[in-house]
């Protein structure tokens, strides 16, 4: 079981430290002004520059190209996670194409064009992502090795999720406290059940 890790949400330093520290391979920042776990440009950067190993991605919903670019480029964002579909890719940042599995307007074509990675999620009509409910796995797109997997993972079914063979798993509410603030035990279970699978 080789997928790596994305936590996601996290809105301070100490978050962010503790799940690199514990072995996330990517860390998820928030700019979608609605969310809970909203982060402003200003304070992304400076969890971005307190990190040393995990990779920095940006999930963006409302904003355009143009607007979404520069705000990865200005915190340093290694990827950026938009829930729209660009023909333009992104100059200096993956991207990955975010999706909410059985929602309206879901592509039914999962071919990679011009994004990097596919990110799928569960689909709540009122949120984008944190639903904190599953889909039907069967349903990932044969490209695994280019696949985040989100939607429901947590500490007690993330042996499973990894056994799905996709290039990374992405957890939010599961590992928190309330939203934007998260739990370091069940981050560290999290770990610990990935270590002794």
């Amino acid at each position: 079981m080789t997928a790596k890790i994305k936590i996601c949400g996290i809105t301070n330093i100490e978050d962010a430290l503790l799940a690199e520290n514990l072995g996330a391979n990517f860390i998820g920042l928030i700019f979608a002004k609605k969310s809970p776990r909203y982060v402003s440009p200003e304070q992304a950067k400076k969890i971005v520059d307190a990190l040393s190993s995990a990779k920095t991605i940006g999930v963006f919903v409302e904003q355009d190209h143009n607007e979404t670019e520069n705000i990865a480029e200005n915190c340093g964002l290694w990827g950026i996670q938009h829930y729209s579909y660009f023909d333009t890719p992104f100059k200096n940042h993956a991207y990955i194409y975010a999706i909410r599995m059985g929602a309206p307007d879901a592509p039914k074509d999962f071919t990679f064009q011009n994004y990097n990675y596919l990110l799928i999620d569960s689909y709540d009509e009122k949120i984008h992502g944190g639903t904190g409910k599953t889909f039907d796995w069967s349903k990932i797109p044969l490209d695994r090795d280019r696949v985040f997997l989100a939607g429901g993972l947590g500490p007690e079914n993330i042996c499973a999720a990894a056994r799905e063979n996709v290039f990374s798993l992405d957890l939010s509410s599961s590992v928190e406290a309330h939203p934007g603030k998260k739990d370091p035990e069940k981050l560290k279970s999290l770990f610990d059940n990935l270590k002794n699978a």
